[in-house]
């Protein structure tokens, strides 16, 4: 059912199988990890973001313009992110960290303005945050004020899904999912090796993208 939600018409359920396509065959590298270079598990590994951005240039008559380049940088940074941690020998998970950062200050923005605040939300993700935070603090490092300012960004989006006046349940279920996803990830680099973290990274990941984008062409067409 999930994935023949970003629309009802021919085009948009042959991107739909795309999508579950490109997210499982990177999933399924993952696996069996092939002696692939870097460089082309990088590029599969973007293949479903490429795509969902190519989505997003198939709606612009139906997306306002702000939703339209908001979005479309939201998730051309999010793309560059996954290159940068595709590649990552250590040096590089700063600059993926900068550019998913920015990526969710685009997602910030796309759901200004904030129809109605909840304390209650806001509360829940600062004190799931400070969890995760305590968990993997002292092997921060030189890294703690990048991760404290990414936590923040990630929690303030993750919040806003429940507060924008295009709330709708697959944006509240993308936004969650992204925390989990990068709370994994975090757990996984600075706390405790977790089996197989990899692959729930990216299904999570693959899962909380999705969502975030129909939530938002929903939302549009609802709108309209």
């Amino acid at each position: 059912m999930l994935f023949s939600l970003l629309g009802t018409n021919n085009n948009n359920k042959n991107m739909n199988t795309l999508f579950l396509i490109f997210s499982s065959v990177y999933i399924a590298l993952l696996l069996l990890q092939p002696a692939l270079p870097q460089p082309f598990m990088a590029l599969f590994k973007t293949l479903p973001i490429g795509l969902l951005i190519v989505v997003v240039l198939k709606e612009r008559s139906q997306l306002q313009n702000r939703t339209y380049i908001t979005l479309f940088f939201a998730l051309s940074f999010s793309a560059l992110g996954d290159v940068l941690l595709a590649l990552d020998t250590g040096q590089l998970f700063i600059g993926g960290l900068a550019a998913f950062f920015v990526s969710h200050a685009f997602y910030i923005i796309t759901m200004l303005p904030i129809k109605n605040w909840r304390l209650d939300v806001v509360l829940l993700y600062l004190f799931l945050a400070i969890i995760v935070f305590c968990l993997f603090y002292p092997n921060l490092n030189d890294m703690l004020i990048p991760v404290i300012f990414y936590m923040l960004v990630l929690s303030i989006m993750a919040s806003l899904t429940w507060m924008t006046d295009k709330s709708n349940g697959f944006l509240v279920l993308g936004g969650a999912v992204f925390v989990i996803s990068d709370s994994i990830l975090g757990l996984n680099r600075f706390y405790l090796e977790i089996v197989h973290a990899d692959i729930a990274i990216m299904i999570t990941y693959y899962i909380a993208q999705f969502c975030l984008v129909t939530g938002f062409l929903q939302a549009t067409s609802k709108h309209k």
